[in-house]
């Protein structure tokens, strides 16, 4: 079998390689310096498209557009002029679905099949071997391509049977990258802008919700001082345009990949056409006036943990669906002192063996630490300072760890009233829902003295091991916002997706097994994505919280200037979810505006 591949660019380029390193090749591009250096390879250079087609089986093609392939395949010279009936034609271009499959209809009239198979994961994941390609058409067709494709990696997911279906699965898996890319960067700008250092904030994201493609890889990648991607950001302004179009022509709206194509095109006209989609870290930076890369030394307290802390008594305020489980947990390691409002709940867990206080200040002098896990800041400083507080028994060396979602300018402002009493404040909020806490698998984002931190320290690893010091009081609270507002945005911007790529056809399991392998996955897709058709819960979770947290994050980035238009956006369409299906509605109840916005139900895929 004689293989052929036309477009040795970044990306076709890093699949060509793949296939020449076990097979002899036949290739043509435009430029003569990348084909003299596969020719260098071992690969023969074709004169023309016509000529390649004349001697081989199949022709693999990866071009920048739709109407680069049209031109190619019928254009003067090209491979229709030599192409003869059973011949396969492979599409890896990233193009326009219904361009692509009337490309094979007018090639089936020949004799010749034709099937896409994009591919996801970048130059660097062509060159490992781990690309992901997206292959769709006949199944004659595709069993066919399968045996080719094998030579350039084993990742090779079918993702319908219609040509053009790939390609449409890329578009959606670009789009979510893109809207991902932009929104994570312009939070994270955020944190940096408020003294959150960037290798606190990596590893805060990548053990919380937030984690997605963009933590894990592009900013892991700066941290290192590293390139992540040399993709054209033309080209990626390309996949998002046609995203954005196969949107209209379902009648679906995309407000977040709108944002995220204003943001590209705006790139693409400050820095040319030979930008690359690495360049949109230093666009984001001087929008917010901030810097993402800088280098700097880990935050985390390198000093001993504390020998004494089993000797610590340890008490717990507030009992509700959070607070209870992580309590529960803490109860596994050791006696809790508890107190609620709540006199049904407080005898409920005293009767699990805590022991229940009758006040506050009781529970202050009985207790060396003492946990508050309340709605807010508010209730925060109400449960500290008012009448019948814990301040009323609190004494110096006395430490309050505060797991609430709060604000992190009042939670400052608490600290500093506390170390007025010789108490010391450590901020300790959570992410991972009250399943993580009772599975131990929760992030606890830790802000305060670094003294304080070390003697709670054991007390936290006891909830989960998951814990980041990131630095000053007010830095915990801020560091949970910031995870908050990236891993609303991978829900919401998975739904828009999902939404998008559903309404053109693509199937819902289709769509879990390929994006989540591929470069726009995130901690939201791996469990929206595969529970969407059954409607399975993957969240538990108030609407009216997660509201309030993104308000707080939205305030946070008036004050200090960062623009955040994706997180904003998506803050806005939670107060619409809050209005529409109600305060207490769980955060998996998104997906009913989503399809009501589309005009679909996922259930039915």
């Amino acid at each position: 079998m004689q293989i052929g591949y036309i477009g040795l660019g970044a990306m076709g380029g890093a699949l060509a390689r793949r296939i020449v390193a076990t097979h002899k090749l036949i290739v043509l591009d435009l430029n003569p310096s990348a084909v003299a250096a596969f020719q260098k390879l071992g690969a023969r250079a074709a004169g023309s498209a016509a000529e390649l087609a004349q001697q081989c089986d199949v022709v693999i093609l990866c071009l920048p557009r739709s109407s680069d392939v049209r031109k190619v395949i019928f254009g003067r010279n090209g491979l229709v002029e030599g192409l003869s009936p059973g011949k396969l034609v492979i599409d890896q271009t990233s193009g326009i679905p219904a361009e692509t499959n009337s490309f094979a209809a007018e090639l089936a009239k020949l004799n010749v099949a034709l099937v896409d198979a994009p591919v996801a994961g970048g130059p660097r994941g062509a060159d490992a071997g781990t690309i992901t390609m997206m292959l769709s058409g006949p199944d004659d067709a595709c069993e066919r391509a399968v045996s080719v494709l094998e030579m350039i990696g084993p990742n090779i997911l079918r993702s319908g049977h219609r040509v053009g279906d790939g390609q449409a699965m890329k578009l959606v898996n670009n789009v979510m990258n893109a809207c991902l890319r932009v929104g994570t960067l312009e939070i994270v700008a955020m944190g940096r802008k408020m003294g959150l250092s960037l290798r606190t904030m990596v590893d805060i994201l990548n053990k919380g919700s937030g984690r997605n493609r963009i933590t894990e890889v592009l900013l892991r990648d700066i941290l290192r001082g590293a390139p992540s991607t040399n993709f054209g950001l033309p080209l990626m302004l390309k996949d998002v345009n046609q995203a954005i179009t196969l949107g209209m022509q379902n009648g679906v709206p995309m407000p977040f990949a709108n944002i995220a194509r204003g943001l590209l095109q705006i790139g693409v006209n400050t820095l040319g056409d030979d930008s690359t989609l690495e360049q949109v870290v230093g666009l984001v930076e001087s929008m917010a006036a901030s810097r993402i890369g800088d280098l700097e030394a880990d935050d985390v307290p390198q000093g001993p943990t504390a020998a004494t802390s089993d000797e610590l008594t340890v008490g717990f305020v507030g009992l509700g669906t959070m607070g209870g489980a992580l309590v529960r947990r803490l109860m596994l390691s050791r006696q809790m002192h508890v107190f609620d409002l709540r006199a049904d709940i407080l005898r409920g867990f005293a009767s699990e063996g805590a022991v229940a206080a009758i006040d506050l200040p009781s529970l202050a002098r009985a207790c060396h630490v003492i946990f508050v896990c309340v709605p807010t800041s508010a209730d925060v400083r109400q449960a500290v300072f008012g009448p019948g507080g814990l301040a009323e028994g609190l004494s110096p060396g006395k430490i309050i760890v505060d797991q609430t979602t709060g604000d992190p300018v009042e939670t400052r402002a608490i600290a500093f009233d506390l170390e007025k009493l010789g108490v010391t404040l450590v901020d300790a909020p959570v992410s991972g829902g009250s399943r993580g806490a009772v599975a131990g698998t929760i992030a606890i984002m830790c802000g305060g003295p670094s003294a304080s931190f070390e003697t709670v320290r054991p007390i936290l690893g006891a909830i989960s091991p998951n814990y980041v010091y990131c630095g000053q009081s007010g830095n915990g609270h801020l560091a949970k916002l910031i995870n908050n507002a990236v891993a609303s945005c991978n829900r919401l911007i998975t739904y828009e997706s999902a939404a998008m790529g559903f309404k053109y056809g693509l199937s819902v399991n289709a769509m879990a097994t390929v994006l989540n392998k591929g470069s726009a996955s995130s901690n939201a897709s791996e469990r929206i994505l595969p529970a969407l058709a059954s409607g399975r819960a993957t969240a538990d979770f108030k609407l009216s919280l997660m509201a309030k947290d993104l308000r707080l994050a939205s305030q946070i980035g008036f004050a200090c200037g960062a623009p955040m238009m994706i997180a904003n956006a998506v803050r806005g369409l939670f107060e619409v979810g809050v209005n529409e299906l109600g305060g207490d509605a769980n955060l998996d109840d998104m997906r009913r505006l989503f399809e009501a916005m589309a005009g679909i139900k996922f259930a039915d895929g």
